[in-house]
């Protein structure tokens, strides 16, 4: 049985695992991301997400574009976390250097070469064993930079593979490190455009 014919039952199959390609293949199961083969509903975010979403997306992409560094992708574009099963996450914003950018472009359907930055904006409903279980996919997955953004304690984490996680308050800034090399942008000015 793929789908339930029941009242309310879910789009998608809940009694055997699901491939990205499958999912990519059935746009009608909603807004969705696959963990473990896994297809797990998400809910659309509420205007403050989208707006800081936007205020990075923004501020990251106008710093790649001027400089010719690769590209900017927002609005939970699908990569491959893992395969067998398969774990398709989407993340905020993310950033592809030119370099992986030419070897993504390549795959038909979500890319499997991980971006060197993701970032992931709280939602109020998110648990956070669930955005901490998102970062490790991510690392796993070879992303170098993660940043997590929480516009309700106006906080951010960075995460790594290759060093501790760190958490910033809102005086500190969101710093590219060697990934993008002399951007910054400020969590008080970040957090500004919520007011």
């Amino acid at each position: 049985m793929l789908v339930s014919s029941l009242p309310n039952a879910p789009p998608y199959p809940v009694d055997r695992l699901v491939t990205g390609a499958e999912l990519l293949a059935h746009p009608e199961w909603g807004r969705c991301e696959l963990v473990r083969g896994k297809v797990v509903p998400l809910s659309p975010p509420k205007p403050p997400h989208g707006i800081l979403t936007a205020a990075l997306a923004i501020a990251i992409g106008t710093f790649v574009k001027q400089r010719k560094l690769g590209k900017v992708l927002a609005g939970d574009p699908g990569l491959y976390t893992t395969r067998d099963p398969d774990s398709v996450r989407g993340p905020d914003v993310c950033f592809i250097s030119n370099e992986r950018l030419q070897e993504a472009r390549k795959a038909k359907g979500y890319w499997e070469v991980p971006p060197e930055l993701c970032v992931e904006v709280v939602s109020p409903g998110d648990e956070w064993s669930e955005v901490m279980a998102k970062v490790e996919e991510y690392l796993a997955a070879g992303v170098t930079l993660v940043w997590v953004v929480d516009p309700q304690r106006r906080k951010a984490h960075v995460f790594r593979s290759d060093r501790p996680a760190k958490a910033l308050a809102a005086a500190n800034a969101l710093d590219g490190e060697d990934v993008l090399p002399g951007f910054a942008v400020p969590l008080a000015e970040l957090f500004a455009e919520l007011d």
